[in-house]
């Protein structure tokens, strides 16, 4: 699977422009319904809402939504188990990642559910109808969830005004009765077996999956990622200081969820900042809280769902297959990602994508990860390594510089600890090296971006973190025959004299820390300036042989 499903380039010119302007129309719409939810609102009480929110309630939404991707590719998986198709757990949960930021990022709200078909389909030998049965099963599971959820928290918006007993009463009758019609004419009418069959089929297994004894395993689950996406809206308030009490929250939050469930025009935007002005009024909350509450949770989501692309490059005809093609599609994430969080001043962006690469590795590489399979105490060390690293990003603004420094030389310590553990106890493996070799590379880059948002340094500073991700990717520029140059102790001599130059740099703080950040720059880019001179002076002479 390439990246032509972005660009259309196979498609009809004609046909490619009315996509095109599908998608300009699409995107129009939402602003128009946003900008249309905040003039409802108190304008300028939105705006000084939003100029006050607080980012590191980004990590919190961040947590929840790491949970919230477990559990739907769990679910996603066991739906399609019960229907007779093998799809395991860490490829629905990647293959869902994907999808969520697809509804983000594409029109109407649900093409990233139409990208998980369409991928799922052409990897799946059961055909097309089987992989959209499954899909559709698993998306009517949350669905059946969030109403359900509904159903239960509505004598509390009887409570709230915001229906009454009534006409609740006469909504789910009605409800009732045209199920009970729709049902009647789809099973009991002649005439309509032939035309009707497919769709009688899916109802039927539908029923089975969602009513019967089966749905004891996927309903929990669906009724867990409803409370997932509350606790996210809650967060969004938090960011934004504004109280939402729990108890308002049971009822509104699964209404809300309802508005952004409705096909929209690009990822539920406008609908939901509509329906979160309506509903935070009818509770007696400033409308413009609801429609600023409604435009973090979509930030949020967004932002929470951009690591995500890190998943067509696994399977990208640009990168070779295996493990390598982790190795290019991490290099890649990760350039992006520092770049997007220095552009930002954000470095727990960062974090992020580090932690779902990290994750890839690990899960994909079970079974291998010490000679006897086991994770290991050496792994342990390096993934604690690896947690303090971001951990670092996350605390890029509030701690002095020394603190930050100190971090970072533990770090440093626990990367000696975690090699000497591996060769004294026989638990050396190829993963343990790049498993290593990763958090080396992540802390690097994370110490950098922290003096680079720090304004110790300028954006020369990030060269020394980049670094290393551009040598892993030059071969696939610059074919060459061979690998990367061995560690040498000279590597490491520049690279302990890189750190100490950074830490010291955090400790000094301010432009007294410009030089021996200076200086610990160019002491890595000669260290990798020999190793590029290496692998390509070594790959002429091969040639020439």
């Amino acid at each position: 699977m390439t990246l032509a499903w972005l660009t259309d380039s196979g498609a009809p010119q004609g046909s490619s422009r009315r996509r095109t302007a599908r998608t300009y129309a699409s995107a129009a719409f939402s602003v128009v319904l946003v900008a249309a939810a905040i003039g409802f609102a108190d304008t300028r009480r939105v705006f000084e809402l939003l100029r006050e929110v607080d980012t590191r309630w980004l990590g919190a939404a961040f947590l929840v939504g790491l949970l919230q991707l477990a559990l739907l590719g769990m679910r996603w998986s066991s739906v399609a188990h019960a229907l007779g198709t093998e799809l395991g757990w860490l490829r629905a949960t990647t293959e869902y990642a994907l999808s969520l930021l697809g509804n983000q990022v594409l029109p109407m709200g649900f093409a990233g559910d139409g990208l998980r078909a369409v991928r799922e389909a052409r990897r799946s030998d059961r055909g097309w109808w089987a992989t959209f049965e499954a899909l559709a099963l698993d998306r009517a599971s949350g669905q059946l969830a969030l109403w359900l959820c509904v159903l239960l928290t509505a004598p509390l918006s009887v409570q709230a005004g915001i229906l009454r007993g009534s006409t609740l009463a006469a909504a789910v009758a009605a409800v009732a009765l045209a199920l009970a019609l729709g049902a009647w004419v789809l099973f009991r009418v002649r005439g309509l077996d032939r035309p009707l069959a497919p769709l009688r089929s899916f109802v039927r297994r539908a029923a089975e999956l969602l009513l019967s004894r089966r749905a004891l395993v996927h309903l929990p689950l669906s009724l867990a990622l409803v409370c997932c996406s509350t606790l996210q809206l809650y967060i969004a308030a938090r960011a934004l200081h504004v109280e939402l009490p729990w108890l308002e929250l049971a009822w509104l939050g699964p209404l809300v969820l309802v508005a952004a469930s409705v096909p929209s025009f690009f990822g539920g935007w406008g609908i939901r900042e509509g329906a979160a002005a309506l509903l935070f009024s009818a509770a007696g909350l400033p409308d413009s809280a609801g429609v600023a509450v409604s435009v973090v949770y979509g930030v949020f989501a967004l932002v929470i769902s951009l690591p995500a692309v890190v998943v067509l490059f696994f399977d990208s005809g640009a990168t070779p297959s295996g493990d390598q093609s982790w190795t290019y599609a991490n290099a890649l994430s990760m350039i992006v990602g520092s770049l997007l969080a220095a552009w930002a001043f954000y470095p727990p962006l960062l974090g992020f994508v580090a932690g779902f690469c990290t994750f890839v590795l690990v899960a994909q590489s079970k079974g291998r990860w010490t000679p006897k399979g086991r994770f290991g105490v050496p792994n342990l060390i390096t993934t604690a390594r690896l947690l303090m690293t971001v951990a670092l990003l996350f605390a890029y603004g509030r701690h002095p510089g020394w603190q930050l420094a100190a971090a970072a030389g533990a770090i440093l310590l626990m990367d000696v600890a975690d090699g000497w553990i591996a060769r004294k106890t026989g638990q050396s493996s190829e993963f343990g090296a790049s498993y290593d070799v990763e958090a080396d590379a992540l802390l690097v880059m994370s110490v950098t971006l922290l003096l680079f948002v720090r304004g110790i340094a300028g954006a020369w500073v990030l060269v020394a973190g980049l670094l290393r991700y551009v040598y892993v990717l030059a071969p696939a520029i610059v074919p060459t025959p061979l690998g990367p140059a061995p560690r040498s102790v000279h590597g490491r001599l520049f690279y302990v004299c890189m750190l100490v130059c950074f830490m010291l740099a955090l400790v000094l703080d301010g432009e007294r820390g410009r030089l021996p950040a200076l200086i610990g720059t160019a002491a890595i880019s000669v260290s990798f300036g020999h190793s590029f001179w290496q692998r390509y002076r070594g790959s002429r002479s091969v040639g020439a042989q």
